[in-house]
C-alpha cells in the first residue's frame, strides 16, 4: 500500500477493515522492529506475542471508543477477531476457555509491561502507596544520561505513531498545511490518588503531580500566600496541533503533529521546543505559532530561541473582542457562557456580534437569543459536590425540545417546535477520554504516554472522516473557535 494516504475503514464496531487499518498505522510508525530488537534475548522462551499485535489491539480500542483496558485488547484479540485478522499482527492461536483467556492475558500484559520498560524514564516504583523510606529504598539507580535516554525513546515511540495518523492524508490535504500550528499543555489525570497527608503515604502511581488551573501548573500558592485549589492528581501533556492562521479559509483538517508528557509544570518551555523539535524533524513545515502565557513566561533560550530557530513565529496573545463559539467537547459547542446542540444555527451563533458592530438592532437580537433556547442542552442531574454537571441532548426524553433527524423519539407530533435543520452527520462521540483515568488503569508515564498518543490518533482519523464528508460549502462554514474571554469586576463598575 502506499506511504501517501490511508483510506480510512468505516465507522462503528471494529472489523476487519478497522484490525487492517491499525496494523498499517502501526507499521508506518516504523518502531515496532526497534521495540523488538530492544526485547531480543538470546536465550529463554520465545516471546509468542508480537509487539505489533499489542500496539494494534490498543488502536482498534481507541478507535472504536472503549477503555484502553490490556483485558479488553485480549478479549479482542484472541476472541473477537476472526481468523483473518488475528493472522495479520501474528496472533497465536484463540482463547475459548476461562483458562487460556487468563493465560493469554497474562501474556499480553507482559508484552506490554516489556514495551514500556524499554522506554520509561521514570525510576519510581508503581502501584503501591509506600512510605517515604520506603519508596526511597525502592527507587531504581539510574543515571541521568539513562533517564534522558528512556525519555527521547518513550517521545519517539509516541511521536512516530501520531506521524502515522498524519500520514493518513493524502498529498493535497498535506500540501495544504502552512505550517501553522498551536501549542498547548492538558492534564492527563492519572488512575491513582495523590499522596496523602493525614497518612504519610505517596501516590501509586508517583510519576504524576498536583495540576492547578492557576499560574505554571505547579504553583501550591499564588503571590499572596493563598493555597490554590488542585484539580488533579495528573501529568501534563504537551500537545503540538495543526492550525491556520487567523481569517484564513480551512485547508486541512487540523491533527496533532507532537506530544510528550512530563509533571505539571515542569520546565513548560523546554517539554514545548522538544515536541516543536520533533515537528520539525519529521519534516513538517513551521509558520505561525500560537501558545499561551505559560510559554510566553519562559525563558528565552529554553522556548523563544529554539522556537525561532526553527522558524516559528510565534503569536502570544489573541483579540479579545472574540465572540460566538468558546469551546466544544463530546459534540456540543459552548457559544458564550451556554451549552448547545451542535446545529445551532449560524445567525443565532453571530447575533451578538452583529449587535456590536450594529448590524441589527435590539429588537431582532432580543428575539434571535429567544431562539437559542430550544438548541440548549437540558440538565440530567443538579451539579455535585464537586461542582460537575451532566448535560443531555435536546432531542432526548419524554418531553423533547428540539425535532432532530438523529432522534426517532423527537419527531412526533410535528408540531411548532424548533427543528434541527443541519444535524451532524452521527451522533457525536464522546472526547478522546483524556480527562477518564478509569478508561486506561496501568500507571506510569511510560503507558500514559502511549495510551496518549493512542487517543490522540483516534481523535485525528475522526477529524479527517469528519473533514472528507464535509462539502466545499460546509467547509468555508466552519468557524474561529473564540478565546476564553477575561473580565474584571472593575468593568463592572457603575457610571459616574
Amino acid at each position: 500500500m502506499s506511504r501517501d494516504g490511508l483510506a480510512l475503514p468505516p465507522a462503528g464496531r471494529v472489523s476487519d477493515q478497522t484490525v487492517a487499518f491499525a496494523a498499517e498505522l502501526i507499521d508506518r510508525s516504523g518502531r515496532t522492529p526497534v521495540i523488538e530488537a530492544a526485547l531480543a534475548h538470546a536465550t529463554g522462551r520465545p516471546r509468542p506475542l508480537p509487539v505489533r499485535a499489542v500496539l494494534a489491539a490498543l488502536l482498534c480500542l481507541a478507535l472504536d471508543d472503549r477503555p484502553l483496558f490490556l483485558t479488553e485488547a485480549t478479549g479482542l484479540l484472541f476472541r473477537e477477531l476472526s481468523g483473518a485478522s488475528r493472522a495479520l499482527p501474528g496472533v497465536p492461536g484463540t482463547a475459548a476457555s476461562q483458562r487460556a483467556f487468563l493465560a493469554a492475558c497474562r501474556r499480553v500484559r507482559y508484552c506490554f509491561r516489556r514495551i514500556c520498560d524499554v522506554a520509561d524514564p521514570s525510576p519510581l516504583p508503581k502501584n503501591r502507596r509506600l512510605a517515604p523510606a520506603d519508596l526511597s529504598a525502592r527507587i531504581k539507580k539510574m543515571l541521568p544520561g539513562q533517564a534522558e535516554a528512556a525519555r527521547n525513546r518513550l517521545e519517539a515511540l509516541t511521536n512516530a505513531l501520531i506521524e502515522a495518523s498524519i500520514s493518513v492524508l493524502d498529498e493535497k490535504e498535506k500540501a495544504a498545511s502552512d505550517g501553522s500550528a498551536g501549542l498547548d499543555a492538558t492534564p492527563v489525570p492519572l488512575f491513582s490518588r495523590g499522596p496523602s497527608q493525614r497518612t504519610g503515604l505517596c501516590a501509586s502511581d508517583p510519576d504524576g503531580g498536583w495540576y492547578v488551573r492557576e499560574g505554571d501548573h505547579r504553583e501550591r500558592e499564588d503571590d499572596k500566600g493563598k493555597p490554590l485549589r488542585k484539580i488533579c492528581w495528573a501529568l501534563e501533556a504537551t500537545i503540538a496541533t495543526m492550525a491556520r492562521p487567523p481569517g484564513a479559509p480551512p485547508a486541512c483538517p487540523n491533527l496533532a503533529a507532537g506530544l510528550a508528557l512530563a509533571r505539571p509544570g515542569e520546565d513548560p518551555g523546554g517539554t514545548g521546543a522538544r515536541v516543536l523539535a520533533s515537528v520539525a524533524a519529521r519534516g513538517h513545515k513551521t509558520g505561525w505559532l500560537g501558545y499561551d502565557r505559560a510559554y510566553t513566561q519562559a525563558l528565552p533560550g529554553r522556548f523563544h530561541l529554539p522556537a525561532r530557530a526553527l522558524g516559528c513565529k510565534p503569536v502570544m496573545d489573541y483579540r479579545d473582542d472574540q465572540l460566538g463559539i468558546q469551546a466544544n467537547t463530546g459534540g456540543a459547542i459552548l457559544v458564550e457562557g451556554t451549552w448547545y446542540c451542535p446545529a445551532l444555527p449560524g445567525p443565532l451563533i453571530t447575533a451578538t456580534t452583529r449587535l456590536r458592530d450594529h448590524a441589527i438592532t435590539r429588537d431582532p437580537y432580543d428575539q434571535q437569543i429567544t431562539a437559542r433556547r430550544p438548541y440548549q442542552l437540558k440538565h440530567k442531574d443538579g451539579p455535585g459536590t464537586d461542582g460537575y454537571q451532566r448535560l443531555t441532548c435536546p432531542a432526548l426524553g419524554h418531553h423533547p425540545a428540539l425535532m432532530c433527524p438523529l432522534r426517532a423519539g423527537s419527531l412526533s407530533p410535528r408540531d411548532g417546535r424548533a427543528k434541527a435543520l443541519q444535524p451532524p452527520a452521527e451522533p457525536p462521540r464522546g472526547a478522546p477520554a483524556l480527562a477518564q483515568p478509569a478508561r486506561r488503569r496501568v500507571r506510569g508515564i511510560a503507558a500514559c504516554s502511549l495510551f496518549t498518543a493512542l487517543l490522540l490518533i483516534a481523535a485525528s482519523i475522526r477529524k479527517i472522516r469528519a473533514w472528507r464528508a464535509l462539502t466545499p460549502r460546509g467547509k468555508d462554514r466552519i468557524t474561529q473557535r473564540a478565546r476564553r474571554r477575561r473580565a474584571s469586576l472593575r468593568d463592572w463598575l457603575p457610571d459616574g
